[in-house]
């Protein structure tokens, strides 16, 4: 029955009996294979594509991070619904770039409670996107957090959400206020300007949390430049935690060159670059230095920060190096004059101000037919403040 079977199959199948060769082809190939004729498009129906899915999701950086010591998924589909259409679509989301970015930003948002993990993503998720054109039209790390941002669940009524109005999109709120403009104008030598990434650009919006009221506001205060998609997104996850936490904090001005120029090259360096001893790191305009905590105080020892909170304490001077004496043990830093003609204020010329805000189912006849949407291959291929 099994001979028989095989010989009733498309000859080119037998290339995938029993080898890996499938899991090379690429999602462009899958289509236009599937478009090539009805045998073809058999050879990847809904087994096969889902066996590419899970193939594709175990072995995708990024998407399996160390919580409390095990290793743990940060995402995964909830692929046994999933017809060809939706199977199409995940292997998409999947295979189109990287999830590095966006594993971060669900690993920030488990750790501050607002999503469990894995985040299962649905099929009404997958099809935020019609096909494979409309999903890279837009910067990889945006179409991504369309998908995924539902799941955080700030447990209040509001969302990371994305909402899409032709070429314009909102955040949070589906309101004109709430409406983010990707690759801002940014003065020469900008450091965001200098280290942007094509799928993961800077943003610029005027969304914030307020505390007091316990809503989300824009359009108060001017607009707030992030130096990418993926860390607005982050900032916005700390600053509902922020408002919304009792937190405890320490805080100092200081001149960016003490301490062997520390500050100068954090400020100075890729604000993609990870700082040792963070998970995740921001900047502000200006020169003030903030550690904020949830750790419980230690009783009884007075309310000197770094007796109250030592695995704050300890964490920080591992990222602030040689400032941390000035932040934590009351160092005094020496009086110094301005250096390299620079003007020590952080304006617009040197770079770094007006915006340098944030461093911080079965298969089907039906489902088929409406998967050759994706079957069109695409044309031309503990925060520190």
């Amino acid at each position: 029955m099994e001979q028989t079977h095989l010989q009733q199959q498309h000859p080119f199948s037998f290339i995938f009996v029993g080898r890996r060769t499938f899991y090379l082809l690429s999602l462009t190939d899958i289509l236009c294979l599937r478009g090539t004729s009805t045998s073809l498009r058999d050879l990847f129906g809904a087994t096969q594509l889902r066996h590419r899915l899970r193939h594709s999701l175990g072995s995708q950086a990024g998407l399996r991070r160390a919580v409390n010591g095990p290793q743990v998924q940060l995402l995964r589909f909830d692929d046994d619904q999933f017809g060809v259409h939706d199977l199409l679509a995940a292997v998409c989301v999947m295979e189109e770039g990287g999830l590095v970015e966006i594993g971060g930003v669900i690993e920030l948002g488990a750790h501050c409670g607002y999503c469990n993990l894995p985040v299962i993503l649905t099929s009404d998720d997958i099809n935020k996107h019609a096909n494979k054109t409309a999903y890279v039209s837009i910067s990889r790390v945006l179409a991504q957090l369309m998908v995924v941002g539902r799941h955080i669940d700030f447990g209040d009524g509001s969302r990371l959400q994305l909402f899409l109005h032709g070429h314009e999109v909102r955040a949070i709120s589906d309101e004109p206020d709430f409406e983010l403009d990707f690759n801002p104008p940014l003065p020469a030598g900008h450091q965001y300007r200098q280290h942007r990434r094509r799928d993961d650009p800077p943003v610029g919006n005027s969304i914030y949390y307020n505390e007091f009221d316990g809503t989300w506001r824009s359009g108060v205060g001017g607009d707030f430049t992030y130096a990418s998609t993926s860390s607005c997104a982050e900032r916005w996850i700390l600053n509902h935690f922020e408002g919304t936490h009792q937190t405890n904090r320490t805080s100092i001005n200081l001149n960016r060159y003490v301490g062997g120029g520390r500050l100068d090259a954090l400020l100075t360096q890729s604000p993609h670059t990870p700082v040792v001893g963070c998970s995740t790191t921001f900047s502000r305009n200006g020169l003030d230095v903030h550690v904020w905590t949830t750790e419980s105080p230690v009783s009884g020892v007075g309310g000197v920060f770094k007796h109250s909170f030592r695995q704050t304490t300890a964490l920080a001077r591992v990222a602030l190096g040689a400032v941390g004496p000035y932040v934590f043990d009351g160092q005094q830093p020496p009086q110094q004059p301005q250096q390299q003609g620079g003007d020590d204020s952080d304006d617009d010329e040197d770079g770094h101000g007006g915006g340098w805000d944030d461093m911080n189912g079965d298969d089907s006849g039906g489902e088929d037919a409406s998967a050759e949407d994706w079957n069109q291959p695409t044309p031309g291929q503990g925060s520190i403040d």
